[in-house]
Protein backbone atom coordinates (compact mmCIF):
# COMPACT_ATOMS: atom_id res chain seq x y z
CA UNK A 1 0.00 0.00 0.00
CA UNK A 2 2.67 2.53 0.66
CA UNK A 3 4.64 1.46 -2.41
CA UNK A 4 1.28 2.95 -4.48
CA UNK A 5 1.04 6.47 -2.20
CA UNK A 6 4.87 6.45 -2.94
CA UNK A 7 4.39 6.17 -6.52
CA UNK A 8 1.84 8.95 -6.72
CA UNK A 9 2.78 12.65 -7.41
CA UNK A 10 1.77 15.05 -5.12
CA UNK A 11 -1.30 16.76 -7.08
CA UNK A 12 -2.76 13.11 -7.73
CA UNK A 13 -2.08 12.62 -3.77
CA UNK A 14 -4.15 16.18 -3.11
CA UNK A 15 -6.99 15.26 -5.87
CA UNK A 16 -7.23 11.34 -3.82
CA UNK A 17 -7.63 13.60 -0.41
CA UNK A 18 -10.40 15.74 -1.85
CA UNK A 19 -12.30 12.64 -3.04
CA UNK A 20 -11.69 10.88 0.16
CA UNK A 21 -12.76 13.38 2.43
CA UNK A 22 -15.80 14.53 0.37
CA UNK A 23 -16.86 10.79 0.46
CA UNK A 24 -16.64 10.77 4.19
CA UNK A 25 -18.29 13.61 4.68
CA UNK A 26 -20.99 12.24 2.45
CA UNK A 27 -21.38 8.64 4.04
CA UNK A 28 -20.80 10.16 7.78
CA UNK A 29 -24.20 12.88 6.38
CA UNK A 30 -26.23 10.35 5.46
CA UNK A 31 -25.43 7.90 8.52
CA UNK A 32 -26.00 10.89 10.81
CA UNK A 33 -29.66 12.08 8.72
CA UNK A 34 -30.74 8.19 9.50
CA UNK A 35 -29.27 8.27 13.02
CA UNK A 36 -31.45 11.64 13.58
CA UNK A 37 -34.64 10.67 11.66
CA UNK A 38 -34.78 7.15 13.70
CA UNK A 39 -34.16 8.98 17.21
CA UNK A 40 -37.24 11.50 16.21
CA UNK A 41 -39.03 8.13 15.65
CA UNK A 42 -38.28 6.49 18.81
CA UNK A 43 -38.95 10.14 21.15
CA UNK A 44 -42.43 10.47 18.99
CA UNK A 45 -43.72 6.79 20.56
CA UNK A 46 -42.51 7.27 23.97
CA UNK A 47 -44.15 10.24 23.96
CA UNK A 48 -47.48 8.86 22.37
CA UNK A 49 -46.91 5.87 24.76
CA UNK A 50 -46.97 7.78 28.32
CA UNK A 51 -49.62 9.68 26.54
CA UNK A 52 -51.71 6.49 26.11
CA UNK A 53 -50.84 5.59 29.90
CA UNK A 54 -52.04 8.33 31.66
CA UNK A 55 -54.73 8.12 29.64
CA UNK A 56 -55.68 4.69 31.00
CA UNK A 57 -54.53 6.11 34.26
CA UNK A 58 -57.53 9.18 34.75
CA UNK A 59 -59.80 6.02 33.51
CA UNK A 60 -60.57 6.71 29.48
CA UNK A 61 -62.22 4.03 27.55
CA UNK A 62 -60.60 2.35 24.36
CA UNK A 63 -62.74 4.28 21.92
CA UNK A 64 -61.76 7.60 23.77
CA UNK A 65 -58.56 7.43 23.84
CA UNK A 66 -58.39 6.29 20.17
CA UNK A 67 -59.95 9.57 19.08
CA UNK A 68 -57.83 11.42 21.15
CA UNK A 69 -54.28 10.11 19.45
CA UNK A 70 -56.52 9.94 16.06
CA UNK A 71 -57.24 13.99 17.08
CA UNK A 72 -53.17 14.77 17.58
CA UNK A 73 -52.09 12.91 14.43
CA UNK A 74 -50.71 10.13 16.26
CA UNK A 75 -52.66 7.30 14.87
CA UNK A 76 -53.84 6.80 11.77
CA UNK A 77 -57.61 6.98 11.04
CA UNK A 78 -58.38 3.74 10.00
CA UNK A 79 -59.72 3.13 5.90
CA UNK A 80 -62.67 4.45 4.80
CA UNK A 81 -64.34 1.91 1.98
CA UNK A 82 -65.51 4.47 -0.96
CA UNK A 83 -68.53 1.87 -2.11
CA UNK A 84 -70.37 -0.90 -1.02
CA UNK A 85 -68.99 -3.75 0.66
CA UNK A 86 -69.20 -7.07 -1.15
CA UNK A 87 -69.69 -10.29 1.04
Amino acid sequence: MSELLESINGTDRMALLVVSVVMAATTLTCVASVAFCQWRKVREREAATALVHDLLARGFSTHEIERVLTGAGIAKRPPTLAGPTML
